[in-house]
C-alpha cells in the first residue's frame, strides 16, 4: 500500500495538504496578532485627544498632498497632449484631438461611474 501511494503520488498530495493547512493557521494567527496591535494602537489613539486631532490632521495632509500631486500629473498630461498634436500635420490634429477627446470621455464616464 505504501508502495502504491509513492507511485501514484498521493503522500505527496497528503503532505501538500497538511501544510497548506499549516499555511492557514499560521496566517490566521498571524492576522489574531494584526487585529490585537489595532485594538492597542486605537485604545491609545482614543486616549490622546491631541493625538487623534494630529494623526487626523496627518492623514488630512498625506490626502491632500496626492491629490495635488494626481493634479499635477492631468496638468501634464494635458501639455503633452496639447504638444503632441502641435506636432502632427495641420490635417490630422483635428481628427486625433477629437479620438482623444472621446476616449477621456469614456474613461471619465467609467471612472465617475465606478466612484458615485
Amino acid at each position: 500500500m505504501a508502495i502504491e501511494r509513492l507511485l501514484t503520488g498521493s503522500i505527496q498530495s497528503q503532505l501538500k495538504n497538511l501544510l497548506s493547512t499549516e499555511d492557514l493557521v499560521i496566517e490566521a494567527f498571524r492576522d489574531l496578532i494584526k487585529d490585537e496591535l489595532k485594538t492597542h494602537v486605537r485604545s491609545k489613539i482614543e486616549d490622546d485627544p491631541e493625538l487623534k486631532q494630529e494623526i487626523k490632521e496627518a492623514v488630512a495632509y498625506y490626502f491632500h498632498s496626492k491629490a495635488r500631486s494626481i493634479y499635477a500629473e492631468l496638468k501634464a498630461t494635458r501639455a503633452a497632449t496639447r504638444l503632441g498634436l502641435r506636432l502632427l500635420p495641420d490635417d490630422l490634429q483635428g481628427e486625433v484631438g477629437d479620438a482623444i477627446v472621446t476616449l477621456f470621455e469614456k474613461e471619465l464616464g467609467a471612472l465617475l461611474e465606478k466612484a458615485l
